[in-house]
């Protein structure tokens, strides 16, 4: 095991509003932008012909503000997007390498092939760079030219901007940091839109839910048991076991390295695979407003540190002496690392000691020891971690760790909110130019799989939410439905101690016949903001929007995992369930099949410095439902559904609860299970002819 540490960073709540295109220049080159920080703090009369309206979120307009950000919020970390060469040819490109049709099928890029064709021109990139660096922000970037982080005083960042910053929140509680006024620039900008105002709590949601095992090993089920249920140990027995394949781990939370050795040693598993730990921080980030370090704190036993909502997960706003592990974290490496057998797993954590939350309390007041405040880490810096695994994949790794073949997410939050989906504009309609759409198109076109769990709110994702877009109704998650990664979604798996069946597996939801569901569901769907995919055909796949899940796996609490935290002290198992369970899950089962693919010259040809990788895998399954051998590969789950009672996922139940309606699982696809449940050997051979 190892760590390594890198710099970079990108957005967490993706409050991504478009600002108008205001100049754009040529430029060819790839490099990171290299800029100054003069002690001046820039011009002071800002040009009255570059105004561009930035405000809040939809579900923020209503709500008055609530106060200023100067006491409270002392530095501020935002991504400046500049303006792409040509965002639509990126997605495009994305969906045509995953195309056998297509010239440029399996055809995959490097972060700076990205950066050359597709991204903002290193003309635009570094003008914008040094336009915020002369006032004393400090500025970083990546090869693939997506977005600049900018970080530094809050003070800086209003007169670069012209505008002062304050409190907003809505009737659910949420809070945001936003520009309270107009931004304008001093000089004419080609920027597209600034992301990372921060929310507080982050719109975005662990998807995983504790329950009560039914294991027979009292537990949750262990790795040997799911691997015999879903035939990881065919695959295993024909020797593919995830060797020389590496699967990162988008992080939500701290880690002690000790977790998976304890894991493994508790479950007495076979194999080499290793979990190692890509600190992310961008070099913008690292020693702004004063922070000595760029290394999170140690992971600490277990407590209950101040936290602005209780809602909050505490892992992602430690404080210098409280930093508890979420066990989200936990479930996505021991899932992955204990079934892809001898894979690497790199989990990506970024850390951003410049950001502060918690509006009104003590608690922002910086570490006298460290002189860190109350920082935000893991989920909401997501973006941070996914633009650090994009630029991984640069011929040779920028962090030192082994660059990701496949990625697993496991959050999400409503597709319909502005403020949080990076696909959905005002309009609502897709917008490829926004960041996240254009990540995970950078991803697809680097050949990386992205595994994402579909949601544990059934088809009520919205439920949670009483205000902005559909709030309360039923809608999918992103970024599960986005064009470029594969869906994961849950369902309820009854196996005895040896992983035998002792019954139909069922969809992950509130039948009583099968399961309680402990109060979630596998999240399914069908997207307003998304369009089918051309891949995505066959009976039962609507038309008129991406369709989610793609394919399920292991979700029900009631039939859940086992899971070991803070291993550093003694040790905590308990068990979990969730998609986010199923997600880690199958890209350890997608380990296996790249490791096939790199066995078979007939299958590892992809034009790429890993010419076994096979981009998105959603494709292939699609493939195998249209083709002879789907019911050889996949089991069809055809009984349950996915409706909850939404006023549980609120809290707010009273009295009696009837869950809300939601779709029902049936012959072949359905918006409950996908696809279905596939079988690890024989997907392999599907795919690769191994």
């Amino acid at each position: 095991m190892r760590i390594v540490h890198t710099m970079r960073r990108v957005t967490a709540a993706s409050l991504l509003v478009a600002l108008a295109a205001c100049s754009g220049g040529g430029g060819g080159s790839h490099a990171v932008p290299t800029t100054s920080n003069p002690s001046n703090t820039g011009p002071s009369t800002p040009s009255s012909n570059t105004t561009r309206t930035l405000s809040p979120s939809a579900a923020f307009t209503a709500n008055a503000k609530i106060g200023t950000a100067a006491t409270e919020v002392p530095a501020l970390a935002l991504h400046v997007v500049v303006n792409m060469q040509n965002a639509a040819g990126l997605a495009a490109y994305a969906q045509n390498v995953s195309n056998p049709a297509s010239g440029i099928y399996r055809h995959f890029l490097t972060a700076s092939q990205i950066g050359a064709q597709y991204g903002s021109t290193a003309t635009d990139y570094q003008t914008v760079a040094n336009y915020f660096a002369s006032y004393g922000l400090k500025v970083g970037g990546w090869p693939q030219r997506l977005t600049l982080l900018v970080a530094g005083p809050r003070a800086s960042f209003e007169k670069a901007l012209g505008t002062t910053f304050a409190y907003f929140h809505d009737s659910n509680g949420h809070i945001m940091v936003a520009p309270s006024g107009t931004v304008t620039f001093a000089k004419p900008l080609p920027v597209a839109g600034i992301a990372d105002a921060i929310v507080i709590p982050s719109a975005k949601h662990l998807q995983w839910v504790k329950g009560v095992s039914s294991s027979n090993l009292g537990i949750g089920n262990t790795p040997q048991q799911i691997a015999a249920a879903f035939d990881y140990d065919g695959a295993y027995n024909a020797g593919y076991t995830g060797k020389g394949v590496t699967i990162g781990i988008i992080g939500t939370g701290p880690v002690s390295l000790d977790d998976f050795p304890a894991f493994r040693s508790a479950y007495g598993l076979a194999g080499s695979s290793t979990v190692n730990e890509v600190i992310v921080n961008a070099n913008a980030a690292s020693n702004a407003n004063g922070s000595p370090t760029a290394t999170p704190p140690p992971v600490t036993a277990p407590c209950n540190g101040p936290s602005s909502n209780p809602n909050y997960p505490p892992s992602e706003s430690p404080t210098a002496t409280c930093n508890p592990e979420d066990f989200e974290t936990q479930i996505d490496t021991e899932q992955s690392a204990g079934l892809a057998r001898d894979a690497t797993v790199d989990y990506y954590l970024a850390y951003v000691p410049v950001e502060c939350n918690t509006p009104g309390s003590a608690a922002c007041a910086p570490d006298p020891n460290t002189g860190l405040g109350y920082a935000y880490q893991g989920l909401a810096e997501s973006d941070d971690e996914i633009q650090q695994a994009i630029a991984d994949n640069n011929g040779s790794s920028s962090s030192g760790a082994p660059p990701p073949d496949i990625l697993s997410l496991s959050y999400g939050g409503p597709e319909v909110f502005d403020g949080f989906s990076a696909q959905a504009n005002v309009e609502g309609t897709y917008d490829p130019t926004n960041l996240e759409a254009a990540e995970f198109a950078a991803l697809a076109s680097e050949g990386v799989a992205v595994f994402v769990s579909s949601g544990d709110q059934g088809a009520q994702t919205c439920s949670r939410y009483t205000t902005g877009p559909s709030g309360g109704s039923p809608c999918v998650s992103y970024p599960a439905d986005d064009p470029n990664v594969t869906s994961v979604g849950g369902v309820f798996l009854p196996i005895t101690a040896s992983g035998q069946y002792s019954g139909p597996i069922t969809a992950w939801g509130q039948q009583t016949f099968t399961s309680t569901g402990q109060g979630g569901a596998s999240g399914g769907g069908v997207s307003t903001v998304i369009p089918t995919p051309f891949w995505q055909t066959g009976a039962n796949v609507v038309t008129t929007g991406r369709n989610q899940p793609d394919v399920s796996l292991e979700g029900d609490p009631n039939s859940g995992v086992g899971v070991i935290a803070n291993a550093d002290f003694g040790g905590e198992e308990a068990d979990y369930g969730g998609t986010s369970v199923a997600a880690p899950e199958m890209a350890a089962m997608w380990a296996l099949v790249l490791q096939a693919c790199k066995a078979s010259a007939s299958c590892a040809t992809a034009n790429s410095a890993q010419p076994y990788r096979l981009g998105n895998a959603a494709p292939y399954f699609y493939k195998i439902y249209n083709g002879a051998n789907y019911a050889g590969v996949f089991y069809d789950v055809t009984f349950g559904d996915n409706g909850v009672v939404p006023c549980q996922q609120t809290g707010t139940c009273t009295g009696p609860a009837t869950p809300a309606p939601g779709y029902y699982a049936g012959t072949g696809y359905d918006l409950v299970t996908g696809l279905g449940v596939p079988f690890a050997r024989h997907l392999i051979s599907a795919v690769t002819g191994q």
